[in-house]
């Protein structure tokens, strides 16, 4: 916490115009009150709700709407609110930092989007958000089903895919690309990346840790 404190004071005095930090126990540091440094940092900035994770790839990244929580509790945090928020931010951070117009490819929640419920969250919360972000002149595909959506996403010419909750997407994902990505965070007055993998307890002090992923945090202020 001292490292970030340090860090957060420089951000406020326009010191520096960013941080990187390298994988953290959520459960020593943050002990249960915080679901990760995303939600400890827009505490600590009054973002709460605007912050939006980026798993960041040249080829391919990804968002979930939901993080870091229970899998039973998914479906009752998927909101059309939610998701028209996250992808707006997305959307805006690569046409001012990444100087692209995106185009990003949502997830439905159920398998193959299948459900004939009228009140399921394709019908009632996902498919009117993406109405809403095409009506708002955003390039969206979608609902796209969560089990092809890696195998086609070169077909869709995606630049982001936008997933429902954190393993339908980060799963995947990391099987395509493994460490050659940057978690980083958006919706903050500044720019935070950070590996996208854990603190790997298991092989400390063995000189086995791959560094792939932190110099490309590292290598990502690049683009600002």
């Amino acid at each position: 916490f001292k490292c970030f404190n340090v860090a957060i004071n420089l951000i406020k005095k326009n010191k520096i115009q960013g941080l990187i930090n390298c994988p953290i126990s959520k459960e020593h540091l943050l002990k249960n009150k915080y679901n990760g440094v995303t939600e400890f940092l827009s505490k600590k900035f009054n973002t709460k709700d605007k912050e939006v994770m980026l798993i960041f790839n040249k080829k391919l990244s990804i968002s979930p709407l939901t993080t870091h929580i229970p899998i039973n509790q998914v479906a009752k945090q998927i909101s059309k609110k939610g998701i028209l928020k996250k992808i707006k931010v997305i959307s805006k951070f690569y046409k001012k930092i990444l100087k692209k117009n995106p185009t990003i490819g949502i997830l439905g929640l159920n398998p193959h989007n299948f459900s004939t419920e009228k009140q399921s969250a394709e019908n009632k919360i996902i498919i009117p958000a993406i109405n809403t972000l095409r009506r708002n002149k955003l390039k969206i595909v979608g609902p796209i089903s969560p089990d092809t959506s890696f195998s086609t996403y070169k077909k869709y010419k995606l630049d982001v895919i936008f997933g429902m909750y954190h393993d339908q997407i980060l799963t995947p994902f990391k099987a395509l690309f493994g460490f050659d990505a940057v978690n980083v965070t958006l919706g903050l007055p500044f720019i935070r990346t950070s590996p996208d993998h854990g603190v790997a307890v298991d092989i400390t002090k063995k000189n086995m840790a791959n560094p792939k992923s932190l110099l490309e945090s590292i290598k990502f202020f690049n683009h600002i």
